[in-house]
C-alpha cells in the first residue's frame, strides 16, 4: 500500500490532519508501512511507534462558551448589552405606547409626529418619563 494511504488511515485513526502524521525514516519502518494493507495493521504500526502524530503548533483554541459564565461577568445585565440594542428596545416600546395612547384618544393624532421625533431623539428614558412629559406639557387628555 502507498505511504500516502497509510498516512491517511493513521490520520483518521488518531483524529488529526494528514500533515501531522509522520513515519520513521529507517528502511525497515518504511518497508513495514508499505506492507500494511488494513486499518488493523496501521493501528499496530501506531502502537509500535513507527507511525505517530506530531503535536499541534501554537495555542489550542478554547471553546467560545468557556469564559462566559456568571462568575466571569462584571457589571449589570444592561451594562453588558450594546447601547444601540438598548436604544432600539426603548424606542420600540415608546412608539408602541404612543400608538396605544393615540388609539385610546388620550393624545391628539396631530401631536404624533412631534412626539415620535422626540422619542427617536432619545428625549425619554422610559414610559414613565414619557408620561410625565405629556402631563407637564398638557398633551395628555383624560378619557372617561
Amino acid at each position: 500500500m502507498a505511504i500516502s494511504t497509510v498516512k491517511r488511515l493513521a490520520a483518521d485513526i488518531l483524529g488529526v490532519g494528514v500533515n501531522r502524521i509522520k513515519i520513521k525514516q529507517d528502511k525497515e519502518s518504511l518497508k513495514r508501512a508499505r506492507e500494511a494493507p488494513t486499518r488493523e495493521d496501521v493501528k499496530a504500526l501506531i502502537k509500535d511507534g513507527i507511525v505517530y502524530a506530531i503535536p499541534a503548533k501554537g495555542r489550542q483554541k478554547k471553546e467560545k462558551r468557556a469564559k462566559k459564565g456568571p462568575g466571569r461577568r462584571k457589571g449589570k445585565k444592561y451594562s453588558r448589552k450594546p447601547a444601540k440594542e438598548l436604544w432600539i428596545e426603548r424606542v420600540r416600546a415608546l412608539r408602541k405606547f404612543l400608538l396605544q395612547l393615540i388609539d385610546k384618544g388620550m393624545v391628539d393624532k396631530s401631536e404624533k409626529r412631534h412626539l415620535y421625533l422626540k422619542i427617536k431623539g432619545g428625549h425619554f428614558k422610559g414610559k414613565k418619563s414619557f408620561l410625565n412629559y405629556l402631563k407637564d406639557v398638557g398633551l395628555l387628555k383624560e378619557v372617561h
